[in-house]
């Protein structure tokens, strides 16, 4: 019906794991970072987020449901997946304030400035 041939060996069925590198936002203000990742199909359970040695890490896994309710699957496309993305951060960052959440497979990562590395202004004045 779909023009497809059954997978003929147990081989053919093994599950793949794909490590794909998410779609990513970066801003920038006064203040920090934000980066903004694409991760479609996650949850929180599914996310870690990591800052060492000056660099943020994002990964992400979820696992393909596998359980067949009715009759025989004949093609599959979802697999496990996985995303994994880092970046080297300069030494402004304050890394005890650093917070991420998500929302319908969209992770973002606040990278707060240090105190005493935000931009300000010197007055300038003359004598």
């Amino acid at each position: 019906m779909f023009g497809l041939q059954k997978k003929s060996t147990p081989e053919a069925e093994e599950q793949t794991t794909a490590v794909l590198t998410p779609a990513v936002d970066i801003t920038e203000t006064e203040a920090g970072y934000t980066i903004i990742a694409d991760v479609p199909g996650m949850d929180k359970e599914n996310v870690d987020v990591s800052f060492e040695n000056g660099v943020v890490t994002l990964k992400a896994s979820r696992e393909s449901n596998t359980e067949v309710k009715v009759g025989e699957t004949i093609h599959r496309e979802f697999k496990h997946a996985s995303y994994e993305r880092a970046f080297r951060v300069g030494d402004d960052i304050d890394s005890e304030k650093i917070s991420a959440e998500i929302t319908n497979g969209v992770l973002r990562v606040t990278l707060p400035r240090k105190a005493s590395s935000t931009k300000r202004t010197i007055a300038v004045n003359a004598k």
